[in-house]
């Protein structure tokens, strides 16, 4: 599946996000035309950059369709073989109408056991793609929920969905909502990360960061070229330095 090689860009953890520089490129966002509004002039994060930082597929089939929230419980189960609890508090609304907490997905599928039969491994495949997908690429700004549409496209393997777009689009969204919000509690969703490697690899003025030597890359090729290293590779030890530093440039 083309999905499992972006996976192996994500070994190690990631750089911490600089909140307060995302914070102002978002500012600068126009949902009209989408694009950030520079004193250069305008940018914009595409379809190339996020197959460059990311290798997720940008060709195949459009991730797009209706997703009935009517016994997506059930069909959770149908997947990855553990059905979550059903909302008992009829006081209260279900504040997760369709879909489950990261603690859940980690509660049960923290580790696949060794002798595990070839089913029950593609049920584990298919929770840490689906915890993977709505943490990292689609997260929705709650920021513990795991939306259950995300997990029915990983019901067929051999279907090649075009991930890359799905996840620009759903960027944009965010940035459309997150551009318009004035509360000290308003979040950004969507690839931050990814948005985050565009903005160090695109602007380098008052970047306040150096790059120390790369470190050999560990997984084997296979001679697939698929499998190298994506430009987000480049900036997996990045490190931050005081603005002192910065300007005497040492």
């Amino acid at each position: 599946m083309d999905l499992l090689q972006f996976v192996l860009n994500f070994k190690g953890t990631p750089p911490w996000l600089n909140t307060t520089a995302l914070t102002a490129l978002t500012d600068r966002w126009r949902p009209e035309t989408h694009p950030f509004h520079l004193p250069l002039g305008e940018m914009t994060i595409t379809l190339e950059d996020i197959g460059m930082i990311t290798r997720l597929p940008i060709e195949g089939r459009a991730l797009t369709g209706k997703v009935r929230s009517d016994g997506w419980r059930q069909r959770v189960a149908t997947l990855v073989g553990v059905e979550p609890e059903p909302w008992t508090n009829e006081a209260r609304k279900d504040p997760r109408p369709s879909g489950v907490l990261f603690s859940w997905i980690q509660r049960y599928f923290r580790k696949c056991p060794r002798d595990a039969s070839p089913l029950v491994v593609e049920r584990f495949v298919r929770a840490y793609l689906w915890n993977l997908l709505t943490q990292v690429v689609f997260p929705d700004g709650t920021g513990d929920t795991a939306s259950w549409m995300f997990l029915d496209p990983l019901r067929d393997w051999d279907v090649k969905w075009s991930w890359g777009s799905a996840a620009l689009a759903f960027l944009y969204r965010q940035l459309d909502g997150a551009c318009m919000r004035s509360k000290p509690t308003s979040t950004l969703g969507g690839f931050v990360w990814d948005l985050q490697v565009w903005m160090w690899e695109r602007m380098s003025v008052g970047r306040n960061l150096s790059l120390p030597s790369e470190e050999p890359w560990m997984y084997p090729f296979d001679e697939d070229e698929e499998r190298y290293p994506t430009i987000a590779y480049t900036w997996a030890n990045v490190q931050w330095t005081s603005e002192l530093e910065v300007v005497h440039g040492t």
